[in-house]
């Protein structure tokens, strides 16, 4: 009885002290994203039939099921749509287009005044760049849950070239990311789109301590006589 009190105790401890988090969290940094998520797979539009510097256009949604100018069939990453609203045209851009500053094959929205929905079927962590091109501006970013409930809505001031913004949700899956420049330009192109089920949930570092001291003080009662 004496182990199972203390058992009780240390737990009630280990709760009472670990921070309360909201159902979701938000990163700017690639790193720190990768390490509160690691294992997902990355979707980077490398497989678009689009050349260096040159914008191709196709009207979505396009995913890995579909076929299109923009891409060929299952040349996208299964789990992922991706589409304009009100749409429906989209704008694949080849590396290398100086007004976006992408090293790399971007995916947008071929009106300024059009908003990027990128869709999820099984997906609790979201990180990708936004490209603002052609200016620098805000950029609104909206999560809902595959019921199109709100998660959070967040607005950063983006810059010209790659802007991470990652999330991660500790209770719901993410059914859609909306992102949406807050003025008639910027536009609102990604790359990168890392998403899906992390591969092992990394613990804060608060609550490791204070498990390994609970277990500790567990080893040390369950030791003395009774």
């Amino acid at each position: 009885m004496g182990l199972l009190r203390y058992a009780g105790v240390c737990g009630a401890l280990l709760l009472g002290t670990v921070p309360s988090y909201a159902s979701v969290i938000t990163f700017s940094s690639r790193a720190l994203f990768n390490a509160a998520a690691p294992g997902l797979p990355i979707e980077t539009f490398e497989t678009g039939l689009v050349a260096p510097g040159i914008i191709e256009n196709c009207d979505g949604p396009v995913n890995s099921a579909s076929g299109s100018t923009c891409f060929p069939l299952a040349g996208l990453l299964p789990g992922s749509t991706y589409s304009a609203s009100p749409g429906p045209s989209l704008a694949l851009i080849g590396a290398g287009y100086m007004p976006v500053g992408n090293a790399n094959t971007v995916l947008g929205p071929t009106l300024f005044v059009d908003t990027f929905n990128i869709s999820f079927t099984n997906a609790t962590a979201v990180g990708f760049d936004v490209f603002p091109a052609p200016v620098d501006g805000s950029v609104q970013i909206a999560i809902f849950d595959p019921s199109n409930g709100l998660l959070g809505t967040f607005t950063f001031a983006a810059v010209h070239g790659p802007n991470f913004f990652g999330v991660t949700s500790d209770s719901d899956l993410i059914g859609r990311v909306n992102v949406a420049s807050q003025s008639t330009i910027p536009g609102e192109l990604i790359d990168n789109v890392a998403f899906g089920i992390p591969s092992a949930a990394v613990p804060e570092p608060s609550s490791l301590t204070l498990l390994v001291g609970g277990l500790a003080l567990l080893l040390r009662f369950r030791r003395r006589p009774s």
